[in-house]
This record gives C-alpha cells, sequence and structure tokens, in this order.
C-alpha cells in the first residue's frame, strides 16, 4: 500500500496515514516507546478508542471541552539521548483551538512549577504527524532537564473562565521519542524538484532529468540555468561586475578576517574557531553580555564581507571561503520545524535574522560571485533549497513593527528572484499584502511608524521604498498596488517637517540622530511635484513655507523659526510609549539654535546589560522630570503603547502662528517600578519667535508627602557654568553658540551640573551617533515640596559672543495655581507670562486675563506689543 510520507521539509506537515501502518519518520531511527496508546488505564482524562488509529490496537480520544488536561505519568523519564518527541494526532474538527504540550521537569528547591512547554492549534482536520525537536520547545522557570521528565501533558485552557470548543476532540497515537535528523538543509532533492514549476522553458533540460530519473543530472541543469540567466535581477549582477583592482586598494579588512575564521563586532575582533560553531555567542558574561553578537554573526555580514571582496578583485581565494561558509551554515542550521526562533530566541531562525539574510546578505552574495569556480552545482542546489525554506518559515511566522517590514522584504525578494517555485507568486502576494496593510495599521498618519523609534521607522521606510524599486527593476510594477507611494509620501514628510535647520533629524527612543538628505533624494524622485522634497534633496525646488507642525499622532510638536542654519528648532515629545524599542522619557525634547544642538537626547546604547543601557531607556538619561529619585515607567502598561486603530489624533493643547507657538502634554502613569508614586507631570512649553522658550513644568501628587522633584537638561556642549540667580549657560567654542537656562526664582530650588558620570547612576552621556559616546554637561534642577510644586525656566540661546539680552527674571504673583514671571531685557523692555491649571480670571502684573496661559510683551516706554492667549480670549490692563 503506498502512503503520503511525512517529509524531513515539512512545517508540521499534516499526513494521511491509513490505519495499522506506522508512520515512516519512525522508521530506521533509534527511537524509545512513551505509549502506543493501545492501554488507556494508565491515562487520565482520555478514553480508548479503535476509531482513529495509526499503529497498534487503539488510540487515546480526548475531548478538550469535557477534561481540559490529558496526562500520562507511566513514562520513560530519561530523555537526554533523544532530541525529538514524536506522535501522532488525528483531529475531527479544525476549530482552531490552542492547547499546551506540558513535560514538567522540577527542581524541587526552587519555587514554582518547572517544566517544558510548547503551543500547538487545531488548525486541521484528520491525521498529523507531530515532530517537536527538544530545542524548539520552551522552558518555563528552571526545569531541570531532558533527563528528568515527570509527565507527558496536554492541556486545553489555564482559565477555567475560558470556554473550550466542545468541536475540539482529538486521537492521540504512538508516542516516542528519536534521535532526529539535525542536519540542513531540510528539503530532499526529491521535493526540491517538486517544488520548482517544471512546466516554464527555461526549465526544459532540469525537467527532462528529473523525467528520466537523473537527479544529478538534474541538478547540474538547474545550476547551469542559475549561472547562465540574465533575469530576474538583483541590485548588482555577476555579469556587471567592474574591473578587478589590487586587493590593497580594495578596502578587503573585514573580509580578510572572515578567510580566518575572524568576526568583527564593535570595534573587536573574534576568532570563531577552524570548525565554527554557528550557535555560539561570546558576549554572554558580565554587564556586555547581549545576544546581538550571535544575530549578528547569523546575519551574514561575513559573506557579504568575502562576496564584495571578490566583487573588487576577482580573487577567487574570497569566493571559495564564501561557499564553505555558507555549506557548513545551512548544515550546521537545520530548517526549525515548528517554532518561529524568536521565542525563545534560535541563533539561526530568528525571524529577523532570517529576514536580514533574505533581503541582503544572501541574494547580495549570491548574485554577485555566481560565476565562481566556487559555486559547484551540490552548492547552488544546497543554497537554493535553502532560500525556499526561508520563505516558507517568513511565511509561517510573521511578527510585526520593523521586523514584520524586514520579513517582507525578505520573502518578497525570494518570490522575485526564484520565480520557478511554484510558490514564488504567493510569497510576493503574501510579503505585499503583509505589507500594504501594515502601512495601514502600524504607520501613523502623521508618518511615523508606530514604534517611534526613528532609526527602526526609517528602515521601514526604506523596505517599502525597496520593495517598491525591487519589483520596478524586475519589471513587476504592476504587482504592487497603485497608491503604494502614496501611502509611504506621508512618511517622508515626518523626515523632512521633523529635521532641524542642519538637515539631521532627532532619533528618539532606540535610535540616533538620522541625515535627512538621502531619503530626500529618494523622495524627490518619487514625488517630482513636491518642490519642498526637491529643495531638501539639493535639487530645485522650495523652502517650506511651513515652519512648525504638530505630529499629532505621534505626539512629536516640532516648534522652529525657518530652514536656515542659524534658525531655531524644538521637537517635543508627548506621545505614546511605542510598539518597541521605547525610552521612559515622555516630554523629553530637543533643542536646536543658531548653528548647533544645544539640549540633546541621550541616544541608544547596545542591548545589552550594562549600566549604559540601563541609562539610555531610564528617565535620567532624557530631559524630563523624575519624581523621588525614580523613573516613568510607562513598560508593561500596554494601554500606553500605541494608539488604537483606527487612530485618532492625541489632541494635546497646540497652537501655532507666526509670533509664537505652544504645546502641552501630560504624563500621569507613576513612577518607580511598580508606579506607586502618584505624581502628574503637564509640561508646558510656549515659543516666543524668534528668540526663546518658556517651559513650565506642573508637579502634583495624589498624597500629602513630601516628594523632591528633579528636572534634567543635557546640554551638547563642553561644560556648563552656574550663575548667583541659578542660571545655568553652556560653554562651548568661541565661534560658537550657546544656551542660557534661567529659572523663574522659586524657594528651595538648587541646581547642580553633572558630566560623565561612569558609575552607577550613570549621568551625562549622549550616544546622539550610535556607537560616539561623549559626555555632556547635565543641568540637574532639584525641588521638593508637599502638594502641586511648578518649576519653570526660560531657554534663550545666544549668538556666538553674545551676552545675554536677560537683564532679569522675577516671580509675579498671580494667584493660587498659577506661574507666572517678569523677564526684563537690556533695553528695558518687559515680558511678562502667566500660566494657570484650570482657565479662569487671573491677574499678572500689569494685566488681567481669562485666559489659561498669558503672554505680553511691553515695551520701555509702557507700550503693549505682541501678546498670547491660550485657553481664553481677553487680555487687559489691570488698573
Amino acid at each position: 500500500m503506498s502512503i503520503l510520507l511525512p517529509s524531513r521539509g515539512a512545517l508540521l506537515a499534516l499526513v494521511v496515514l491509513p490505519v495499522g501502518v506506522a508512520p515512516a519518520c519512525a522508521q530506521g531511527r533509534p527511537s524509545l516507546p512513551i505509549s502506543d496508546c493501545d492501554d488507556a488505564t494508565a491515562w487520565r482524562g482520555g478514553e480508548p478508542s479503535t476509531q482513529h488509529v495509526t499503529q497498534g490496537e487503539g488510540s487515546i480520544r480526548w475531548e478538550l471541552a469535557a477534561n481540559r488536561e490529558l496526562r500520562l505519568a507511566d513514562i520513560p523519564h530519561d530523555w537526554s539521548e533523544y532530541n525529538a518527541l514524536v506522535f501522532d494526532m488525528y483531529s475531527e474538527n479544525a476549530t482552531g483551538s490552542p492547547f499546551w504540550l506540558l513535560l514538567p521537569s522540577e527542581d524541587r528547591e526552587r519555587e514554582g512549577p518547572d517544566y517544558f512547554s510548547l503551543r500547538l492549534t487545531l488548525d486541521y482536520e484528520g491525521w498529523r504527524h507531530y515532530i517537536l525537536p527538544f530545542d524548539e520547545i520552551g522552558r518555563a522557570r528552571h526545569p531541570l532537564g531532558w533527563h528528568t521528565i515527570e509527565l507527558f501533558r496536554l492541556h486545553a485552557a489555564w482559565d477555567p473562565n475560558i470556554q473550550v470548543d466542545p468541536e475540539a476532540v482529538v486521537y492521540v497515537d504512538d508516542i516516542r521519542l528519536e534521535r532526529y535528523d539535525d542536519t540542513g538543509p531540510r528539503m530532499s532533492d526529491e521535493e526540491f524538484f517538486g517544488a520548482l514549476d517544471l512546466e516554464r522553458p527555461e526549465l526544459q533540460a532540469v525537467r527532462a532529468a528529473v523525467e528520466a530519473g537523473d537527479l544529478e543530472g538534474a541538478k547540474s541543469a538547474w545550476a547551469e540555468h542559475l549561472r547562465t540567466r540574465e533575469t530576474p535581477r538583483w541590485f548588482d549582477m555577476w555579469y556587471g561586475r567592474p574591473e578587478p583592482v589590487p586587493a590593497e586598494r580594495a578596502n578587503t579588512g573585514t573580509a580578510d578576517l572572515a578567510l580566518e575564521h575572524r568576526f568583527r563586532w564593535q570595534h573587536e575582533t573574534f576568532f570563531l574557531g577552524e570548525d565554527i560553531d554557528w550557535s555560539q555567542n561570546q558576549m554572554t558574561e558580565g554587564e556586555s553580555a547581549t545576544v546581538e553578537w550571535n544575530a549578528r554573526l547569523n546575519r551574514h555580514p561575513m559573506f557579504t564581507a568575502l562576496a564584495t571582496a571578490y566583487w573588487r578583485t576577482g580573487e577567487e581565494r574570497y569566493a571559495d571561503k564564501l561557499v564553505e561558509l555558507w555549506v557548513d551554515w545551512i548544515e550546521d542550521a537545520p530548517l526549525l520545524l515548528h517554532a518561529s526562533g524568536n521565542h525563545p530566541y534560535h541563533w539561526a531562525w530568528e525571524t529577523l535574522n532570517t529576514a536580514v539574510r533574505a533581503s541582503s546578505a544572501w541574494p547580495s552574495s549570491l548574485f554577485r560571485t555566481i560565476e565562481a569556480p566556487a559555486w559547484t552545482d551540490d552548492a547552488l542546489v544546497m543554497v537554493t533549497k535553502s532560500f525556499a525554506e526561508h520563505a516558507r518559515h517568513l511565511v509561517k511566522h510573521p511578527t510585526g513593527g520593523n521586523w514584520l517590514t524586514a520579513e517582507c522584504t525578505g520573502l518578497y525578494y525570494t518570490g522575485v528572484l526564484f520565480p520557478e517555485y511554484r510558490e514564488a507568486d504567493q510569497w510576493r502576494a503574501t510579503a505585499l499584502d503583509r505589507l500594504y496593510e501594515q502601512m495601514e495599521t502600524q504607520v501613523y498618519p502623521d508618518g511615523l511608524e508606530y514604534e517611534l523609534a526613528l532609526g527602526y521607522g526609517m528602515w521601514v521606510l526604506r523596505n517599502y521604498s525597496d520593495v517598491l524599486d525591487f519589483a520596478i527593476l524586475n519589471d513587476l510594477r504592476d504587482e504592487v498596488p497603485r497608491d503604494w507611494l502614496a501611502r509611504i509620501e506621508r512618511m517622508y514628510d515626518y523626515v523632512l517637517y521633523a529635521s532641524m535647520p542642519n538637515g539631521i533629524v532627532p532619533g528618539l527612543n532606540d535610535s540616533g540622530n538620522t541625515d535627512r538628505r538621502p531619503y530626500m533624494e529618494r523622495a524627490a524622485g518619487y514625488f517630482p511635484e513636491r518642490a519642498d522634497f526637491g529643495w531638501a534633496a539639493g535639487e530645485d525646488g522650495e523652502m517650506p513655507s511651513e515652519t512648525s507642525r504638530a505630529f499629532d499622532y505621534s505626539g512629536h510638536y516640532v516648534m522652529r523659526t525657518g530652514w536656515a542654519a542659524d534658525d531655531l528648532f524644538m521637537l517635543l515629545d508627548a506621545g505614546p510609549f511605542g510598539s518597541g524599542h521605547q525610552h521612559e522619557d515622555k516630554l523629553t525634547f530637543v533643542l536646536y539654535a543658531h548653528g548647533r544642538t544645544h539640549v540633546v537626547d541621550a541616544g541608544n546604547y547596545m542591548y545589552d546589560r550594562s549600566r549604559w543601557r540601563r541609562y539610555v531607556l531610564s528617565t535620567r538619561g532624557h530631559n524630563t522630570v523624575r519624581v523621588d529619585g525614580l523613573y516613568q515607567h510607562r513598560r508593561g502598561l500596554r494601554e500606553t503603547y500605541v494608539l488604537d486603530y483606527p487612530f485618532e489624533p492625541l489632541g494635546n493643547p497646540w497652537a501655532t502662528g507666526d509670533d509664537f507657538d505652544f504645546v502641552r502634554g501630560g504624563y500621569a502613569q507613576g513612577y518607580g517600578d511598580d508606579n506607586a508614586v502618584r505624581v502628574t507631570h503637564a509640561r508646558s512649553v510656549l515659543f516666543v519667535k524668534p528668540h526663546y522658550w518658556i517651559v513650565v513644568d506642573r508637579l502634583t501628587p495624589e498624597d500629602d508627602a513630601e516628594h523632591e522633584y528633579e528636572s534634567l537638561f543635557h546640554l551638547d556642549a563642553e561644560d556648563a557654568e552656574i550663575g548667583d540667580d541659578l542660571s545655568v549657560t553652556s560653554v562651548t567654542a568661541e565661534a560658537e553658540s550657546r544656551l542660557a537656562i534661567l529659572p523663574l526664582p522659586t524657594d528651595g530650588l538648587q541646581v547642580e551640573v553633572v558630566k560623565g558620570v561612569e558609575e552607577e547612576p550613570v549621568q551625562g552621556w549622549a550616544w546622539t551617533v550610535p556607537g560616539d559616546d561623549h559626555a555632556v554637561p547635565t543641568a540637574v534642577y532639584r525641588l521638593s515640596g508637599t502638594g502641586e510644586q511648578v518649576m519653570a525656566y526660560v531657554l534663550w540661546p545666544l549668538h556666538a559672543g553674545e551676552e545675554s539680552p536677560v537683564r532679569g527674571l522675577a516671580r509675579i504673583d498671580a494667584g493660587a495655581g498659577a506661574a507666572a514671571g517678569e523677564i526684563t531685557l537690556q533695553d528695558g523692555s518687559r515680558h511678562l507670562f502667566a500660566f494657570q491649571s484650570e482657565p479662569g480670571e487671573m491677574s499678572f502684573g500689569d494685566f488681567g486675563t481669562d485666559a489659561q496661559v498669558a503672554f505680553v510683551e511691553v515695551g520701555e516706554d509702557g507700550s503693549v506689543g505682541r501678546s498670547f492667549l491660550y485657553g481664553g480670549n481677553e487680555l487687559r490692563p489691570v488698573e
């Protein structure tokens, strides 16, 4: 009797098995029976059945709704000689019901249950043969190990209130342990040629060899096809390789290290061993421990370096080593059968690592070197198989955010580059569908991807653009939705209108600053009608007429005087936490004026366990307020992460005009790890164009206790000086501008300047360019008290060599709950301002108003000049 057998390449394949026939994957391998499922007396939660059987006389029938747990205790307990659990399961209905495999392995010296676990889904009808490699099964707490397994246990739902579908009924049979073949690629030669569309005319020779049963000849024909075809195209193809140059002029340093199995990481070089273990991680100890070392290794920058060296020099040793390492990696990294590779992390098949290889290192390395003699027929077939395994893995395990974009890019590229696969059309369609939906549901209408980390948002934008360009390159523009460009235009808008006058876009959260120029060059090509993009790209165009802008979904508020290098700029962050790569930094800001940045964000640091990483993540590394030495804490409060789709604007108070900009944001989620210190921070910013900003921080506790408030200003300067009036002025080079911070006089206010503190708690550092750290003087203002406290500051940028135009700043009485001051300038004129917590009547100095925020300029002769009101309509003299 012929049967459909499970293949090595199947991903938990659905296999139809006639009654009484043993699955072939259990034959010819070392195995240990757990249960033949003929005798139900040792089982709890199931009943004997002869209705659906794969071997022996019976199976165990389990109704998930009637008995939420199925367990067997009478099992072999030492599983350490095997590497996979296998069993057969028949599902009566494809209900989509989840269930869990639980394998207790208790450490009696620790509290709480310790076990291995895996979530599975009844998304099929009929038989399925499960092959579950141990390294794809997750761990809960601290299981002792595979030598101590106490039970075989299946569970339908943890929460008794969860309704289990009564149609979820399964039959379990033939549970055993196996020593599973763990060498890649999993796809056999037969499966490979079965996956190709051999009806394609260009595969005529491959088809003839397959039909003749000559698989070696078919592999040779396939390899020859790859070597000689000129389309589809990668960006750089082997037939366009330039004339070689000597190695000493070709910048082959990284490739030369790769020849010796040396891997460069963060300015260090690591020896990988003569026989490379691709799962290794040489950064597992101390505070610098990070999985990113291994992730980087498995994204294959060594492949790219070797291919680039071959491309530039033509020296065969680079291609020889490339193919050697590539084959070694594929053999060492078989495709995961069930897990995504993300949780728990699996060095080879984490979906982001998979995506980066498929979208960058692999196609770039293959198509620039494919004519090299090192590419044997077997090597080309092996790599082609693995490309398909990459695509299938990415189809099966989509994620979100920048990961999803990268996954779809790799999937689309593979579908374009290997149209000979029957699945290629589906790969491309799946990738485009997911990206198109992501543009709608994970990119805010104001243009920033919902992680709210600029670097990742720009990677998302590049991928969207790259997919379009790659489709155009390969004459596939018609399969890309026609409004693709319209959907990403708003992302280019953000790049331009959030950029500082020097053309740099401030990077918040896990990001450094970004140069807008390459994005604007691309945007100008896509949108030739956009004169502002053309201007920003350095081409014909017009400087934007719009200056300030509220990105009221992302919560970024930009206030500027203009677009020239000497103009003033501030970006305030009053938005959601972000879907990932978040920092505890709400209400932080970045300030630029007169040719340079003055207030900077701490930036980003390697994803490790170090004090530096803790610093950039915490409120301590940002220009906002700490309470009682504690930090903001939105991590874990999912409701603060992103706006609900369909998106609605935040609605933070905002006003902009020729003379003034105003914005207010708030933070009310508490401080400290348990969010127990309940203080609401409201920050208001008034931009008095074209000269300075007024920042008012209102801190309102929910209790009557005394709290200490600490307001931080990280200054991009050599040093900073404290004045007798507690002002802080940055110290810069003689030809550079400075910033003066003038606090509103307040009883009990204190200030210090901290710079370059290396011990915990770290303070006074910035990484605005990733990997480039520098100590920055940080002004730290402190105020303690009970009840509501208000801290207010004037931030006045000074031209190089300019003396402060401010003669003095005095507090004036405006009634309970109001913060008001009078700025006296050197020319004798006065600027009066008042901020109150709620709209209502108040008097400040010579004026009365019904506004929540009021500002007025008074000349030396008493004449009234410009004024601003928010939350009211009336400004009147007070007799």
